[in-house]
């Protein structure tokens, strides 16, 4: 009932907004890109409305590039609220729902020039107008770039299809987390490619985005504010830590069978599960972890493991295709286990302590190499330059 009405509202108030937009915002919008154009002036660059923690890394390594870049978003969680912009108190109120995307898109028509946006839409994604955003934006002379973070792509029919372990194996939620539905994800991968200059995804990701670069990891880490912890190569208790926000997408039944099993068998092991913290609570959590366990059955790592790695920390994740996810060029340290090795993987870590160390290591050059803010930022500053002046 709450959401027929919502639909009928919408509905009601889409001419006035659309009228709105047409008369006011397209004209001042090209006329603001002008000005900017002569002046050869950059341009300034939007990241939302989905409160994803990477987004706040990326916004920073576009302004270590020069660039104004800012994030806003409509909802947050617990992980963080440290965004640009953030309205969620406002968001809280029903009713302003049906009003605030067209608001925000105005006001980011007559800031901002490029928007960085996810698959499953941009301001109005919520919207019975959501398909029409991305052409009115292309009107009022702005520039789109989409990338993926995962749920927004993956569909059920692409991900049961990819083996034995799949983020949907598990899934009680169907259609409330991941797109799910593949009319869906296909008719968003369309609209992307006949609207957007740029699309871009890594790791599992790229099965269900053809046509997108996938030579973008753009989930950067800020090493400035994350220093290296690293393990203790000795004997005696390992620490391992786990972070089962969505314990059915990572496996998470598989690592507390496997830590019973090698409790049974006398390993000194003790499992922590990092559970609806902030990010800075869970980040003083995985610093006292001796092995960082990340999932083990959709295919790719999160942003979780880049923070483990950055922190030095040994990571364990199952990485389905590592000759197509993983940088080509650069050797990943993250070990990867699915439920059929995992003991076999953990009882090697555990039994070696140096072992942990010297993966531990690895990994924060990894991370200074392929997730650092610099290169992420000189990445977008190159993106933009060839959106920008086309």
């Amino acid at each position: 009932m709450i959401k027929a009405l919502k639909i009928i509202a919408e509905i009601i108030l889409f001419p006035c907004f659309m009228l709105i937009f047409l008369v006011f915002i397209v004209p001042l919008s090209r006329l603001r890109l002008v000005i900017r154009k002569i002046r050869r002036q950059k341009p300034r660059i939007i990241w939302a409305p989905i409160a994803i923690i990477s987004i706040i890394n990326n916004s920073a390594a576009d302004r270590l590039m020069g660039y104004q870049s800012d994030t806003l978003v409509y909802d947050t969680y617990y992980i963080t609220k440290d965004f640009t912009y953030n309205l969620n108190k406002y968001w809280a109120i029903r009713p302003l729902r049906l009003v605030i995307p067209w608001l925000v898109l105005y006001w980011a028509c007559l800031k901002y020039d490029i928007f960085q946006f996810f698959f499953q839409g941009g301001f109005l994604y919520g919207n019975i107008a959501r398909y029409l955003e991305f052409p009115l934006l292309k009107l009022a002379g702005k520039k789109i770039i989409v990338s993926a973070y995962g749920a927004d792509v993956r569909t059920e029919k692409a991900t049961r299809a990819l083996g034995k372990y799949n983020c949907c194996q598990d899934c009680q939620a169907r259609l409330q987390a991941c797109i799910c539905d593949d009319q869906k994800g296909v008719r968003n991968i369309r609209h992307v490619k006949r609207w957007a200059d740029i699309s871009y995804a890594m790791g599992d990701m790229v099965e269900y985005t053809p046509g997108s670069r996938h030579d973008i990891f753009h989930w950067p880490i800020d090493l400035d504010k994350i220093e290296y912890v690293g393990v203790v190569a000795s004997d005696g208790l390992v620490k391992i830590v786990h972070a089962p926000n969505h314990p059915q997408y990572k496996g998470t039944r598989f690592l507390l069978e496997t830590i019973e099993q090698l409790k049974k068998e006398n390993y000194q092991v003790e499992l922590t599960l990092v559970e609806k913290m902030s990010n800075q609570e869970a980040m003083d959590a995985y610093k006292k972890a001796d092995i960082i366990a990340e999932q083990f059955i959709i295919g790719w790592h999160g942003f979780f493991a880049v923070e483990a790695m950055a922190l030095g920390k040994p990571v364990i994740c199952y990485i389905r295709k590592p000759e197509k996810y993983l940088p080509a060029d650069t050797e990943c340290p993250i070990v990867s286990a699915n439920p059929d090795n995992l003991k076999e993987a953990l009882v090697r870590l555990i039994k070696d302590p140096r072992l942990r160390q010297e993966l531990g290591e690895k990994g924060r050059r990894y991370v200074e190499k392929i997730f650092s803010l610099e290169k992420f930022g000189r990445q977008m500053d190159e993106l933009y330059r060839q959106v920008w002046n086309n």
